[in-house]
């Protein structure tokens, strides 16, 4: 047995996350002393739209106020903000696009966020609750998918802020967690339809597409804040055009952040690249 295979099995996950990553296992303990020293800190996501929250998501929002894309995709989302809004925040992480649906969708606005780590659920709670929204969003601790049931995933650890990530043949049944598996259709069921839907699933959005085909062929269909993570797609052996004919198929437009209709092939070659959605035919 190799040291790395002896490791996997002497070490347990959680511990090798941490000793993974030494810099961001120091920096997540500072950000959680100075948490706990001194409570929530005021961040501004956009002028005049400013959150109380830790430190540590702050961390992981800034990308949206620092990286072009990410504010791009952002901004994108709040220009289409209005009442009646229901977001549905399929892998919502710490959920800023679920507080900006409440910030700028109106006093009605609801969300739902979706995300399998239960570290990112708390967060998205404690923010919430710190900025007075958590009675407008409902927080759902699950895998979206193409159907319902249970999934196995891994924690990533400290060094991706806590997401989890579909197991593979990699990870032994004692670095898994069983996690409950939704579907967008039954979600609708649940809440109610949504107006937008945002799904940023790592490689797994045909699978989230599928398991929401009521929603999207409904007469009031969402709009889709989709990423597209093509390089990952192809690391499982899998064809990104998939997801891409499904969309075609059911009557959806693929457009870039000014409005723009991405050329196909153009848009497959980008390995990561972040797109809306919205239904021009029935």
């Amino acid at each position: 047995m190799g040291a790395r295979a002896l490791a996997r099995k002497a070490v347990p996950r959680r511990i090798r996350n941490w000793l993974r990553s030494p810099r961001a296992t120091l920096r997540w303990l500072g950000d959680a002393l100075l948490d706990a020293l001194g409570g929530p800190t005021p961040f501004e996501a956009r002028p005049g739209w400013r959150l109380d929250c830790p430190r540590v998501a702050r961390r992981a929002f800034r990308a949206h106020v620092v990286d072009p894309e990410q504010v791009a995709e952002l901004d994108a989302f709040i220009a289409t903000c209005r009442a009646p809004l229901l977001l549905f925040d399929v892998g919502a992480h710490y959920g800023l696009f679920s507080l900006a649906a409440l910030r700028f969708g109106g006093p009605l606005a609801r969300a739902v966020a979706v995300d399998p780590s239960p570290a990112a659920a708390r967060m998205l709670r404690r923010v919430a609750r710190r900025n007075g929204l958590i009675d407008r969003v409902d927080v759902v601790r699950a895998a979206a998918g193409a159907a319902e049931g249970r999934v196995g995933m891994v924690d990533v650890g400290v060094q991706a802020a806590g997401y989890y990530v579909p197991a593979d043949d990699a990870h032994p049944a004692g670095e898994q967690s069983s996690v409950p598996a939704v579907t967008v259709d039954a979600l609708a069921r649940r809440f109610g339809a949504p107006t937008h839907l945002k799904i940023d699933v790592e490689g797994f959005e045909e699978e989230v597409l599928r398991g929401a085909l009521a929603v999207l062929r409904s007469r009031a269909p969402p709009v889709l804040f989709l990423e597209l993570h093509h390089q990952m797609v192809r690391a499982r052996g899998l064809d990104p055009a998939g997801t891409l004919d499904l969309l075609a198929s059911l009557g959806y437009a693929i457009y870039d952040k000014d409005s723009r209709i991405w050329d196909r092939e153009n848009l497959l070659r980008r390995d990561l690249v972040r797109v809306i959605a919205r239904r021009t035919a029935i």
